[in-house]
């Protein structure tokens, strides 16, 4: 820490001492009647330099990690094109000024002091590029720095984007190399996120048909259209991109004669052509029009991906105003990941990333399976199905199990729904425990669990299936499987401490009403968990999750019903209608029985993965 203390107090000494003398020696010759508009807009640059360093203390604070993404206004560009990088952040706890380092490919990209921008719309402040001189080595340096005490931003942010005119054919990655940030406070502290999005960039704006939007339908190739399908003939161009643009007439023509409820887009090409890149917009009038009676979803499927989106996504806000969605979706190898996540990871992995737009602007959190998304993979030898799951990559480069993943081996696909645009991987993982073959009827479901990190061992390779359960053990996996965790809860529960393992899980099942406790105050978490209070937690959640299913024909009643209690019976009847619990021998349910490791793992699995 020390050593970066002396850099950092360096290297403001050199910037506070630059920006003084051009500050000095630019007034002079505005008093002068010497200053032309370039050496206004260097004047403004030393005043950002001097304003910066007068917050930046000699010593950089440690703060909490940054989720940053960087996105751009197009994927496939032509020459000539403007293309913006939006910069975006979230978890920011109170910024009050920052600086940008972004890099770039300077042979594809006009270099000029005119020719780079930085834009941001944050409130009270100034901004601006800083060394322009930057630019022809592929750097681009921009700071902001509130007024006075102006509050700082927390939460999700745009920090700003950056504008550059495309000059050259070629491939470009855009990376967030550093990020020096500004809190109340004085504190500081400096990230090197290494984030990345990627740009096309083919051929000319004069007519140029290799890259950018296909209109369908193109000459002498009109789209095809059934009862459930739009289908379009696209070739890749030269890069291995596919852009297509649904136009209005055939979008309408579509769902007019749609039978259900479903209209499906397919992107068909050549069998020899092999695509690394889809990328489609759709006019989002029709659809909205037409989303919750004739349309309940619009699903986009090509040789990569087959992506869903369901009825929720057209309802928001932002989307009822937009024109146009684009979606793009890209394949690359593992190189292409950060360093971390490249450590743990096959070198024959194939990525897939994922990129939603409403009108340009990205869409980076998804909600509520607003989406839904399909991905190829090839069972090996002796790999098993329910051991398939999807990895995201975090901001962080770190691979995130994506729990809700559930393999096809007919269709040979993983589905799962993506909580946020961005990387994602299918992969096999292999774990077990010694003692399975002690409940033989749950080893897959464990095994499934396991695989989602939702369940882990007691000991030595131990799982322990018939051990029975705590009650805060089987929230915790409750919460841990539905990724339902929330920070801010608070338990009111006497008998849960702070700093226990599962005081965040009960918190959370309190906050959302899955539990309530006793009266006497306590939840009884240490103890052993009934059979029929299990299924009145499952009951709650499935509830609140929107789990419950159609109605089904009620079953025929447990030999013991009349043992359940009144508090559990409605919960019990619905959780066996919906084939989540079932009986033991003799048709008892059992409902003062203990719930076994085993059991709590099986009746999880059976309502995140329904059917």
């Amino acid at each position: 820490m020390l050593w970066q203390a002396c850099f950092w107090t360096k290297a403001i000494k050199n910037r506070l001492l630059f920006g003084t003398a051009l500050c000095i020696k630019l007034a002079s010759e505005r008093k002068e009647g010497k200053l032309n508009p370039l050496r206004k807009r260097i004047s403004a640059i030393g005043l950002m330099i001097l304003l910066l360093c007068a917050l930046w203390p000699s010593v950089l604070f440690a703060a909490a990690e940054p989720d940053c993404t960087l996105t751009v206004s197009k994927t496939a560009a032509v020459v000539g094109d403007q293309v913006e990088v939006e910069i975006r952040v979230r978890n920011a706890q109170d910024w009050v000024a920052y600086e940008l380092n972004l890099s770039f490919d300077a042979s594809l990209w006009k270099t000029g002091i005119e020719d780079i921008s930085f834009m941001t719309n944050l409130q009270d402040g100034f901004s601006s590029i800083v060394n322009p001189e930057l630019f022809s080595g592929g750097h681009v340096r921009a700071v902001f720095t509130k007024k006075g005490n102006a509050a700082g931003e927390s939460g999700e942010v745009v920090l700003g984007k950056v504008r550059l005119t495309a000059q050259a054919n070629g491939t470009d990655t855009f990376t967030l190399e550093k990020i020096k940030v500004g809190q109340t406070g004085n504190h500081w502290a400096a990230y090197t996120p290494n984030v990345g999005t990627r740009v096309q960039i083919g051929g000319s704006s004069d007519g140029y048909t290799g890259g950018g939007y296909t209109e369908t339908p193109a000459a002498g190739n009109e789209p095809t259209i059934t009862d459930s399908m739009l289908l379009v003939k696209a070739l890749p161009n030269d890069a291995g991109i596919v852009s297509v643009k649904i136009d209005l007439a055939n979008l309408q023509k579509a769902i007019d004669k749609l039978a259900g409820t479903g209209l499906n887009i397919v992107l068909e090409t050549d069998a020899a052509a092999k695509p690394k890149q889809v990328e489609v917009e759709i006019p989002l009038e029709q659809v909205r029009n037409a989303a919750g009676q004739k349309i309940k979803t619009v699903s986009i499927t090509s040789s990569l991906a087959a992506v869903a989106l369901n009825e929720k996504l057209f309802a928001r806000e932002e989307a009822k105003a937009a024109a146009n969605l684009q979606l793009s979706v890209t394949q690359m190898d593992s190189s292409a990941l950060p360093a971390a996540a490249k450590e743990q990871v096959k070198a024959d992995t194939v990525i897939y990333d994922f990129q939603l737009k409403l009108d340009e602007r990205p869409i980076t959190v998804l909600e509520d399976k607003e989406a839904t998304v399909e991905l190829p993979y090839t069972l090996r030898q002796g790999e098993a199905g329910h051991k398939v799951v999807i990895y995201r990559v975090s901001a962080n480069g770190q691979p995130e199990v994506v729990k809700n993943a559930r393999y096809d081996q007919a269709a040979g696909t993983v589905q799962f729904a993506p909580n946020h645009s961005g990387q994602y991987f299918a992969a096999y993982a292999n774990k077990s425990f010694q003692d399975l073959h002690e409940a033989e009827w749950a080893r897959e479901y464990i095994e499934a669990l396991a695989a989602r990190d939702v369940v882990d061992g007691m000991s030595d390779g131990q799982f322990d299936p018939n051990g029975q359960l705590t009650r805060g053990q089987f929230i915790a996996m409750l919460v841990n499987m539905f990724d339902l965790t929330d920070s801010t809860a608070v338990s009111s529960f006497t008998d849960t401490a702070r700093d226990a393992w599962y005081y965040p899980s009960v918190a959370t099942a309190q906050k959302l009403g899955i539990v309530d406790g006793r009266e006497d105050g306590t939840f009884g978490v240490d103890e052993r968990i009934s059979r029929q209070d299990l299924a009145v937690m499952l009951h709650r959640a499935s509830k609140i999750l929107g789990l419950e299913g159609e109605s089904a024909a009620a079953a025929a009643p447990f030999a013991d019903q009349a043992d359940i209690a009144e508090y559990a019976a409605e919960a019990v009847a619905a959780m066996q209608r919906q084939g989540i619990v079932n009986g033991l021998e003799h048709q008892i349910f059992a409902p003062q029985g203990l719930s076994t490791r085993a059991q709590a793992a099986v009746v999880i699995y059976r309502m995140a993965f329904p059917g």
